[in-house]
């Protein structure tokens, strides 16, 4: 039965492929508009990749397919000539893993598609992406016992992939992808390994209307004033524990992952930022937090003081920067903490969305981790309360030739 299914799937995407094909060679050219739009449909085959001791997911095939709706940017903007044209838009995938735990995933997610190398017919392209997914045959007791990998319904959802596009038309480009995914809902409801699928991409990639030549305004030599910040983030999420389960018993009898609390978590971020590049910027702070999840892992004769659920750290972060989108990351070291299960660092991976005419405001997710296990979700909101530009503008250099118009 699962290979009568798995053929009739292969069969209709094929048939759809051939379709989408045929339509952008015969349609007609137009005159450029302002905007490059396109669609994408690709297919994909893939296993899923082992995170823990004693699993058998390296048999579990994977396949599915995406559609995608999204802008090709051509340089009319600054910020995309700096990034070297990149696309970006928005993404539907059906994914279907060929194990009783799991069945089928739909995943949605907003994507950057950016450009290592860029030729006339050819180009090398990296893609990531953030979402949300959801897993119809998530954890129960009853009915699915056995999937201790995904725990609710509805998870996050993070995308990464390399790629080689051939452009075979003014319209039309074919790529050859190698994709990594990752969903797991960051410690919101247990049990939660996550689940990290690899697969192959076949992409046909269809531009409403042909192509136009990228724009190029940047001088060869720019000059460009470094901006600084001093800012104040705060973070209110929530969690579970996984000592609220490890101690049931595991023999059947009651669901180990019932009636788990959740326990608040908070944060409050003094920083500083310095951009000194229009795509860069780097920064470094001092983060204040607390977590009522720390009691389950005091000893029982410990009195209850709220002091002994805060921490304190120092932190260094890095940021990529596509106009208000920011890509962030940050390692971090405890200066003060009670409890000392955790190693003495921590990670932080996830992105912003920059709000305000002025760029001041933000609000976004990100991942904490330690030594790369997700601890929880952060949800952030933040802003600058400071903001000057040096008065000495720094000379950068486009690896173009002096007075070129277009790339």
């Amino acid at each position: 039965m699962k290979s009568n299914s798995r053929n009739i799937f292969l069969i209709l995407n094929i048939f759809i492929f051939i379709l989408m094909m045929d339509f952008p060679l015969s349609a007609q050219n137009k005159e450029p508009l302002k905007n490059d739009w396109f669609y994408e449909y690709n297919l994909r085959f893939g296993r899923v990749i082992p995170n823990f001791p004693g699993n058998d997911f390296w048999k579990i095939n994977t396949y599915g397919f995406d559609v995608k709706f999204g802008k090709q940017t051509f340089g009319r903007k600054e910020w995309t000539q700096w990034h070297n044209y990149p696309a970006y838009g928005l993404a539907l995938r059906y994914g279907y893993l060929d194990h009783p735990i799991f069945g089928s995933k739909l995943a949605f997610f907003w994507f950057i598609d950016g450009q290592f190398v860029r030729a006339k017919w050819f180009s090398f392209r990296y893609q990531y992406g953030f979402g949300v997914a959801y897993f119809p045959n998530c954890y129960d007791w009853k009915l699915n016992p056995d999937n201790i990998i995904i725990g609710s319904h509805i998870t996050a959802h993070i995308d990464l992939n390399l790629s080689a596009a051939f452009r075979v038309s003014k319209q039309l480009e074919l790529a050859l992808r190698a994709n990594f995914s990752h969903s797991s809902n960051g410690a919101i409801q247990y049990p939660n390994y996550g689940v990290n699928p690899i697969s192959v991409n076949f992409a046909l990639r269809y531009h409403f209307n042909p192509m136009p030549k990228p724009i190029y305004t940047i001088d060869t030599i720019t000059t460009f004033h470094p901006i600084n910040s001093f800012h104040i983030t705060v973070v209110p999420t929530w969690r579970k524990s996984k000592k609220d389960y490890q101690e049931k018993p595991d023999d059947g009898s009651v669901d180990r992952y019932a009636g788990n609390p959740n326990y608040f978590v908070g944060m409050i971020q003094f920083g500083y930022y310095r951009q000194f590049h229009p795509k860069y910027r780097y920064g470094a702070g001092i983060d204040l937090m607390y977590s009522s999840e720390l009691r389950r892992h005091l000893e029982p004769d410990d009195k209850p003081a709220e002091w002994k659920y805060m921490s304190c750290a120092a932190y260094l972060s890095f940021e990529v920067m596509y106009n208000r989108f920011v890509l962030h990351a940050a390692l971090a070291y405890y200066l003060y903490r009670y409890a000392d299960f955790y190693t003495p660092y921590y990670e932080r991976a996830g992105f912003k969305i920059m709000l305000g005419p002025k760029y001041n405001h933000y609000v976004g997710m990100a991942l904490k981790a330690h030594a790369g296990t997700v601890d929880y979700i952060e949800w952030t909101y933040g802003c600058d309360f400071v903001t000057w530009k040096d008065k000495r503008a720094r000379t950068l250099r486009l690896h173009k030739k002096k007075n070129s118009k277009h790339g």
